[in-house]
């Protein structure tokens, strides 16, 4: 048995690299929603934060930065904005939720459309990938460079694209984390407060902790990851409480709420000792992940139960898991990694949003989701017995992913309709009935006072040391050039000392860079 689980857990290192209108919020801890107003609060730039979100402040600061061409430019400015983060739309119907790529966005100005202010209403919620979890971010700046989120524009266009979707009634989230940032002990070093400052700021309905240590879920399940993952919780909801709103969110393994063989919870259904009678299968393939089976082998993961512990310490505290049911290896039966998360969430109170992966799936692929069986899910999760009227739905890996007669938007179009009580096979006949809705300008942005960088000039996004550019084409301004990269670029591989950038041609705006 040891050599078997050996074999196992050394086959998923592959695995597991991964992945408007006002309304009110829920609070589970009572019977009745708590109603809350928006209020919004004028801030300045300024070096410290305050550390509120009710207190109307308008100052003037000198204000030193330095330009890309490293030049002192110290001036005097005012900058005023609102803010507006929580606030969170009520999770009234089903969620349809997506992960927006931040690099994949384009870039745009004031009033513009784009791919992220275009996303159409029947996707109600959004996940905002990634910022690290040790940003830095001065309060009031609207200055990305140390976020890690990779829009090609300023934090104030930014602003604009979450209030844009806000318009449609869409909650944004800030996805936290992701597979690329929790690589080494910094990524421990979280500055909360500013975590709040730049959703306060942003316009942001919460954060997601997406906590994939060393980059997979290998390891998310012993101590010293569990409790990081309790004190997300606990540290964040102190700054961002219920009551204001504030929606908190994580993307664990599907095979979380399972018992394992090192997270178990004896009171569940889905305990590890009923493994057999759940999915009617012997422990022959109960380590053997690339093998189509009925969902045995999904007991045998060392990720598997991993939010048991984390759900008992702190499932009063979160209100949304969207748990990823994908790289998961070849079981078909989907459906009982929802089943056990909802045999939590009628306890704690939290919605659950069933995650696919538009195909092909990273890791094999040993599952491919379609139009019919996501239709089925979403049915599956519309018919629980314990869960019906509670609202849980479909969230997908990502939005932007494209087929030639299919998409996620459509996988999403189907999910949709099959949680509304459409049967699943209208509801996959109609996956491709929906429309894009074009942005046209009304969302609140901001303007950044005169000491601050430009984001972007000659209408080109400045290069910014700490983004990585995944997609060959990408143009970035640099020491007054206007840089295009060949490959996928990683942070700090800097356009002229890197043989991955190739000069396009100069840019006369920006400090020094006159033309002639």
């Amino acid at each position: 048995m040891k050599n078997l689980l050996s074999l196992f857990l050394l086959s998923i290192t592959l695995l597991l690299f991964s992945c408007g209108k006002d309304k009110t919020i829920i609070d589970p801890e009572t019977t009745q929603p708590s109603v809350t107003t928006p209020t919004n609060t004028t801030t300045t730039t300024s070096g410290v934060s305050s550390g509120t979100t009710s207190v109307a402040t308008s100052t003037d600061s000198s204000v030193t930065t330095m330009t890309q061409d490293n030049i002192d430019n110290t001036t005097d400015t005012t900058t005023t904005t609102l803010t507006n983060g929580g606030n969170a739309f009520e999770i009234d119907t089903p969620v349809i939720l997506a992960y927006f790529p931040s690099w994949s966005e384009n870039w745009v100005s004031s009033g513009q459309s784009s791919k992220l202010r275009d996303i159409p209403s029947f996707v109600n919620h959004v996940f905002l990938a990634f910022a690290k979890p040790n940003l830095r971010y001065e309060k009031g700046s609207f200055d990305l460079a140390g976020t890690g989120i990779e829009v090609p524009y300023d934090g104030c266009e930014l602003k604009e694209s979450i209030d844009a979707l806000r318009l449609k009634g869409i909650n944004v989230i800030l996805s936290v984390g992701g597979e690329t940032f929790w690589r080494d002990a910094a990524s421990y070093e979280i500055n909360y407060q500013q975590i709040k400052d730049l959703v306060d700021d942003i316009g942001f309905a919460g954060i997601d902790w997406d906590f994939e240590p060393d980059g997979s879920f290998q390891q998310i399940g012993n101590e010293i990851n569990t409790n990081r993952f309790i004190t997300f919780f606990t540290e964040s909801r102190k700054l961002m409480p219920k009551s204001e709103g504030y929606l908190l969110a994580c993307a664990p393994a599907g095979v979380g709420a399972l018992g394992g063989q090192f997270n178990d919870d004896l009171d569940s259904p889905f305990q590890y000792v009923n493994r057999n009678s759940l999915t009617g299968e012997t422990d022959a393939l109960l380590f053997q992940g690339t093998v189509e089976t009925n969902g045995i082998n999904l007991f045998g993961f060392s990720s598997t139960g991993h939010m048991i512990p984390v759900i008992k310490a702190v499932g009063d505290k979160i209100d949304l898991i969207a748990f990823q049911g994908y790289n998961t290896g070849a079981s078909t039966n989907r459906k009982i990694m929802y089943d056990a998360y909802a045999y939590y969430a009628a306890q704690y109170g939290f919605v659950i949003a069933a995650g696919v992966h538009y195909p092909p799936e990273p890791w094999g692929p040993y599952y491919t989701y379609t139009h019919e069986n996501v239709a089925d899910l979403g049915e599956h999760i519309y018919s629980h017995t314990n869960r019906n009227g509670r609202n849980d739905g479909i969230m997908i890996w990502q939005l932007l992913l494209e087929g030639a007669s299919s998409s996620s938007y459509s996988y999403l179009n189907a999910a949709s309709k099959a949680l509304s009580g459409i049967p699943k096979a209208t509801a996959a006949e109609q996956a491709t009935d929906f429309s894009l809705e074009p942005y046209s300008g009304g969302g609140s942005g901001c303007t950044i006072g005169t000491g601050t960088p430009a984001s972007s000039l000659c209408g080109i996004a400045v290069y910014n040391s700490a983004n990585q550019y995944p997609n060959p084409g990408t143009q970035v301004v640099y020491n007054c050039q206007i840089w295009e990269n060949k490959w996928w670029i990683n942070p700090n591989e800097i356009p002229g000392t890197n043989e991955g950038w190739e000069a396009k041609g100069a840019c006369t705006e920006g400090t020094g860079c006159d033309a002639g």
